[in-house]
Protein backbone atom coordinates (compact mmCIF):
# COMPACT_ATOMS: atom_id res chain seq x y z
CA UNK A 1 0.00 0.00 0.00
CA UNK A 2 1.22 3.42 -0.17
CA UNK A 3 1.37 5.82 2.47
CA UNK A 4 0.03 9.40 2.93
CA UNK A 5 3.55 10.63 1.65
CA UNK A 6 3.76 8.77 -1.04
CA UNK A 7 -0.04 8.95 -2.29
CA UNK A 8 0.92 12.91 -2.04
CA UNK A 9 3.69 12.36 -4.36
CA UNK A 10 2.22 10.58 -7.07
CA UNK A 11 -0.47 12.66 -7.27
CA UNK A 12 1.76 15.88 -7.20
CA UNK A 13 4.30 13.92 -9.70
CA UNK A 14 0.96 12.61 -12.36
CA UNK A 15 -0.37 16.34 -12.48
CA UNK A 16 3.15 17.27 -13.44
CA UNK A 17 4.14 14.85 -15.91
CA UNK A 18 0.55 14.32 -17.70
CA UNK A 19 -2.06 17.36 -16.03
CA UNK A 20 -4.02 14.53 -14.52
CA UNK A 21 -6.01 15.26 -11.34
CA UNK A 22 -6.01 12.25 -8.71
CA UNK A 23 -9.36 11.93 -6.41
CA UNK A 24 -8.11 12.06 -2.89
CA UNK A 25 -9.82 8.73 -2.25
CA UNK A 26 -8.36 6.75 -5.17
CA UNK A 27 -4.87 5.93 -2.87
CA UNK A 28 -5.92 2.07 -3.25
CA UNK A 29 -6.95 2.32 -6.94
CA UNK A 30 -3.21 4.02 -7.68
CA UNK A 31 -1.42 1.55 -5.79
CA UNK A 32 -3.09 -1.26 -7.61
CA UNK A 33 -2.00 -0.22 -10.79
CA UNK A 34 1.48 0.44 -9.64
CA UNK A 35 2.55 -2.85 -7.93
CA UNK A 36 2.89 -4.46 -11.47
CA UNK A 37 4.77 -1.04 -12.22
CA UNK A 38 7.13 -1.76 -9.25
CA UNK A 39 7.31 -5.44 -9.88
CA UNK A 40 8.09 -5.49 -13.54
CA UNK A 41 11.15 -3.02 -12.20
CA UNK A 42 12.32 -4.93 -9.70
CA UNK A 43 11.59 -2.85 -6.79
CA UNK A 44 10.58 -4.80 -3.52
CA UNK A 45 7.81 -2.14 -2.63
CA UNK A 46 6.09 0.77 -3.72
CA UNK A 47 7.97 3.23 -1.25
CA UNK A 48 11.61 2.37 -2.92
CA UNK A 49 10.20 2.91 -6.21
CA UNK A 50 8.69 6.14 -5.42
CA UNK A 51 12.24 6.80 -4.03
CA UNK A 52 13.63 6.34 -7.29
CA UNK A 53 10.72 8.46 -9.39
CA UNK A 54 11.92 11.38 -7.13
CA UNK A 55 15.30 11.01 -8.81
CA UNK A 56 13.41 11.68 -12.12
CA UNK A 57 16.10 9.66 -14.21
CA UNK A 58 14.73 6.68 -15.89
CA UNK A 59 12.63 7.13 -18.58
CA UNK A 60 11.25 4.17 -19.20
CA UNK A 61 10.10 3.62 -15.50
CA UNK A 62 8.30 7.15 -15.58
CA UNK A 63 6.45 6.24 -18.59
CA UNK A 64 5.47 3.57 -17.00
CA UNK A 65 4.04 4.51 -13.78
CA UNK A 66 1.94 7.33 -16.51
CA UNK A 67 1.00 4.45 -18.47
CA UNK A 68 -0.84 2.58 -15.28
CA UNK A 69 -2.98 5.49 -14.22
CA UNK A 70 -3.83 7.18 -17.72
CA UNK A 71 -7.37 6.37 -18.93
CA UNK A 72 -6.89 4.04 -22.05
CA UNK A 73 -10.50 3.54 -23.02
CA UNK A 74 -12.23 4.43 -26.48
CA UNK A 75 -14.10 2.21 -29.01
CA UNK A 76 -14.94 3.09 -32.85
CA UNK A 77 -17.92 5.59 -32.87
CA UNK A 78 -17.75 5.99 -29.38
CA UNK A 79 -21.16 7.91 -28.84
CA UNK A 80 -22.90 7.49 -32.06
CA UNK A 81 -24.19 11.20 -31.85
CA UNK A 82 -20.96 12.99 -32.29
CA UNK A 83 -19.99 11.16 -35.65
CA UNK A 84 -23.85 11.90 -36.92
CA UNK A 85 -23.27 15.54 -36.44
CA UNK A 86 -19.97 15.24 -37.85
CA UNK A 87 -21.13 13.44 -40.56
CA UNK A 88 -24.21 15.36 -41.48
CA UNK A 89 -23.13 19.00 -40.20
CA UNK A 90 -20.03 19.78 -39.21
CA UNK A 91 -17.67 18.20 -41.73
CA UNK A 92 -19.82 19.44 -44.55
CA UNK A 93 -19.36 22.62 -43.72
CA UNK A 94 -16.08 23.11 -43.25
CA UNK A 95 -15.49 21.34 -46.82
CA UNK A 96 -17.77 23.97 -48.26
CA UNK A 97 -15.40 26.54 -46.42
CA UNK A 98 -12.23 24.76 -47.62
CA UNK A 99 -13.46 24.50 -51.39
CA UNK A 100 -10.82 27.27 -52.86
CA UNK A 101 -8.01 25.57 -50.95
CA UNK A 102 -9.15 21.88 -51.30
CA UNK A 103 -7.65 21.20 -48.29
CA UNK A 104 -8.70 19.89 -44.85
CA UNK A 105 -6.68 19.68 -41.47
CA UNK A 106 -8.04 17.49 -38.34
CA UNK A 107 -6.28 16.36 -35.35
CA UNK A 108 -7.52 13.62 -32.81
CA UNK A 109 -5.99 15.44 -30.08
CA UNK A 110 -6.02 12.12 -27.56
CA UNK A 111 -6.55 9.32 -30.06
CA UNK A 112 -5.87 6.51 -27.45
CA UNK A 113 -5.44 2.96 -29.43
CA UNK A 114 -6.78 4.94 -32.57
CA UNK A 115 -10.77 3.85 -32.79
CA UNK A 116 -11.40 7.86 -32.74
CA UNK A 117 -9.19 8.18 -35.56
CA UNK A 118 -10.19 5.61 -37.90
CA UNK A 119 -13.69 6.15 -37.34
CA UNK A 120 -13.12 9.56 -38.40
CA UNK A 121 -11.40 8.28 -41.45
CA UNK A 122 -14.27 5.92 -42.16
CA UNK A 123 -16.72 9.17 -42.22
CA UNK A 124 -14.26 10.72 -44.76
CA UNK A 125 -13.94 7.42 -47.38
CA UNK A 126 -17.60 6.48 -47.02
CA UNK A 127 -19.46 9.58 -47.53
CA UNK A 128 -16.60 11.99 -48.69
CA UNK A 129 -14.38 10.24 -50.68
CA UNK A 130 -15.67 11.93 -54.72
CA UNK A 131 -16.22 15.27 -53.15
CA UNK A 132 -12.54 15.08 -51.62
CA UNK A 133 -10.85 13.03 -54.23
CA UNK A 134 -8.10 15.42 -54.95
CA UNK A 135 -7.82 17.29 -51.69
CA UNK A 136 -4.93 17.55 -49.41
CA UNK A 137 -6.25 15.82 -46.56
CA UNK A 138 -4.21 15.92 -43.10
CA UNK A 139 -5.44 13.38 -40.53
CA UNK A 140 -3.49 13.89 -37.40
CA UNK A 141 -3.99 11.66 -34.12
CA UNK A 142 -1.61 12.05 -31.40
CA UNK A 143 -1.23 10.80 -28.02
CA UNK A 144 0.53 10.78 -24.39
CA UNK A 145 0.77 6.66 -24.06
CA UNK A 146 3.57 5.10 -26.08
CA UNK A 147 1.65 1.41 -25.85
CA UNK A 148 -1.50 2.93 -27.38
CA UNK A 149 0.40 4.45 -30.21
CA UNK A 150 1.74 1.52 -30.83
CA UNK A 151 -1.51 -0.49 -31.20
CA UNK A 152 -2.98 2.20 -33.23
CA UNK A 153 -0.21 2.55 -35.90
CA UNK A 154 -0.58 -1.52 -36.84
CA UNK A 155 -4.41 -1.17 -37.03
CA UNK A 156 -5.00 -4.23 -35.88
CA UNK A 157 -7.82 -5.07 -33.24
CA UNK A 158 -9.17 -8.06 -31.28
CA UNK A 159 -12.71 -9.13 -32.03
CA UNK A 160 -14.12 -7.54 -28.81
CA UNK A 161 -12.53 -4.52 -30.20
CA UNK A 162 -14.32 -4.60 -33.71
CA UNK A 163 -17.66 -5.65 -32.03
CA UNK A 164 -17.62 -2.17 -30.02
CA UNK A 165 -19.18 0.15 -32.26
CA UNK A 166 -18.77 -1.12 -35.83
CA UNK A 167 -21.35 -2.58 -37.83
CA UNK A 168 -21.01 -5.75 -39.36
CA UNK A 169 -21.05 -3.47 -42.93
CA UNK A 170 -18.28 -1.59 -41.61
CA UNK A 171 -16.37 -4.55 -40.60
CA UNK A 172 -16.50 -6.29 -43.71
CA UNK A 173 -15.83 -2.75 -45.91
CA UNK A 174 -13.00 -1.42 -43.97
CA UNK A 175 -11.20 -4.78 -42.15
CA UNK A 176 -10.02 -8.08 -43.21
CA UNK A 177 -9.67 -10.62 -40.49
CA UNK A 178 -6.21 -11.54 -39.50
CA UNK A 179 -5.58 -14.77 -37.24
CA UNK A 180 -7.80 -14.30 -33.94
CA UNK A 181 -7.77 -10.34 -34.71
CA UNK A 182 -8.68 -7.91 -37.17
CA UNK A 183 -6.58 -5.77 -39.55
CA UNK A 184 -7.77 -2.17 -40.88
CA UNK A 185 -7.39 -1.86 -44.82
CA UNK A 186 -4.06 0.15 -45.61
CA UNK A 187 -5.39 2.68 -47.29
CA UNK A 188 -7.54 3.64 -44.52
CA UNK A 189 -4.47 3.23 -42.55
CA UNK A 190 -2.30 5.37 -44.55
CA UNK A 191 -5.18 8.14 -44.06
CA UNK A 192 -3.80 8.53 -40.03
CA UNK A 193 -0.39 9.73 -39.15
CA UNK A 194 0.09 8.63 -35.29
CA UNK A 195 2.30 10.75 -33.17
CA UNK A 196 3.15 11.00 -29.57
CA UNK A 197 2.28 14.70 -27.37
CA UNK A 198 1.97 15.09 -24.30
CA UNK A 199 -0.66 18.00 -24.12
CA UNK A 200 0.42 19.56 -21.39
CA UNK A 201 4.50 19.82 -22.54
CA UNK A 202 5.73 21.74 -25.45
CA UNK A 203 3.85 21.34 -28.87
CA UNK A 204 5.68 21.31 -32.33
CA UNK A 205 4.73 23.67 -34.90
CA UNK A 206 1.35 22.92 -36.24
CA UNK A 207 -0.17 24.39 -39.45
CA UNK A 208 -3.67 25.45 -38.57
CA UNK A 209 -6.68 22.95 -37.85
CA UNK A 210 -10.00 22.74 -39.14
CA UNK A 211 -11.52 20.00 -36.73
CA UNK A 212 -10.05 19.45 -33.34
CA UNK A 213 -11.90 16.27 -31.68
CA UNK A 214 -10.76 16.61 -28.02
CA UNK A 215 -12.86 14.31 -25.82
CA UNK A 216 -13.02 12.52 -22.73
CA UNK A 217 -9.76 13.87 -21.58
CA UNK A 218 -10.03 17.26 -20.21
CA UNK A 219 -12.40 15.68 -17.35
CA UNK A 220 -9.61 14.54 -16.22
CA UNK A 221 -7.44 17.50 -15.59
CA UNK A 222 -7.11 20.04 -13.49
CA UNK A 223 -8.80 23.46 -14.01
CA UNK A 224 -5.66 25.14 -14.70
CA UNK A 225 -4.25 22.27 -17.04
CA UNK A 226 -7.58 22.77 -18.72
CA UNK A 227 -7.46 26.37 -18.97
CA UNK A 228 -3.64 26.04 -20.43
CA UNK A 229 -4.78 23.37 -23.28
CA UNK A 230 -7.62 24.92 -24.10
CA UNK A 231 -5.50 28.38 -24.82
CA UNK A 232 -3.28 26.73 -26.93
CA UNK A 233 -5.87 24.71 -28.71
CA UNK A 234 -7.33 28.40 -29.87
CA UNK A 235 -4.05 29.54 -31.06
CA UNK A 236 -3.67 26.29 -33.60
CA UNK A 237 -7.77 26.46 -34.74
CA UNK A 238 -8.29 27.78 -38.05
CA UNK A 239 -10.67 31.71 -37.34
CA UNK A 240 -13.18 29.34 -38.49
CA UNK A 241 -12.73 26.00 -37.14
CA UNK A 242 -14.35 23.72 -34.93
CA UNK A 243 -13.20 21.93 -31.48
CA UNK A 244 -15.64 19.53 -30.36
CA UNK A 245 -15.35 18.35 -26.28
CA UNK A 246 -16.79 15.28 -24.52
CA UNK A 247 -20.44 15.41 -23.34
CA UNK A 248 -19.88 16.09 -19.93
CA UNK A 249 -17.06 18.39 -20.99
CA UNK A 250 -17.49 22.33 -21.36
CA UNK A 251 -15.36 25.37 -22.39
CA UNK A 252 -14.27 28.25 -19.31
CA UNK A 253 -12.83 29.70 -22.16
CA UNK A 254 -15.53 31.56 -24.26
CA UNK A 255 -15.11 30.70 -27.92
CA UNK A 256 -17.99 29.63 -30.40
CA UNK A 257 -15.68 27.30 -32.26
CA UNK A 258 -16.04 25.57 -29.10
CA UNK A 259 -18.58 22.71 -29.15
CA UNK A 260 -19.83 20.38 -27.24
CA UNK A 261 -22.26 17.82 -28.65
CA UNK A 262 -24.99 16.23 -26.99
CA UNK A 263 -27.46 13.51 -27.59
CA UNK A 264 -30.36 14.74 -29.48
CA UNK A 265 -33.66 14.86 -27.08
CA UNK A 266 -35.66 13.26 -29.37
Amino acid sequence: MLDKNGFAFICQFLEQQAGIAIEADQDQFVACRLLPVAQKHGFDSLESMIVQLQNRRERHLIQDVIESLITHETSFFRDAHYFDELTERILPRLIARRTSERRLSIWCAACSTGQEAYSVAMILRERFAQQLNDWHIELLATDLSEISLQQAQTGRFTEVEVRRGLSVPRLTQHFRQDGDGWQIDDRLKRMVRFEQLNLTNVWPPFSSMDLILLRNVLVYMSPATRQKILTRMQRVLHSDGCLILGSSESSSIPDARFATVRPSSK
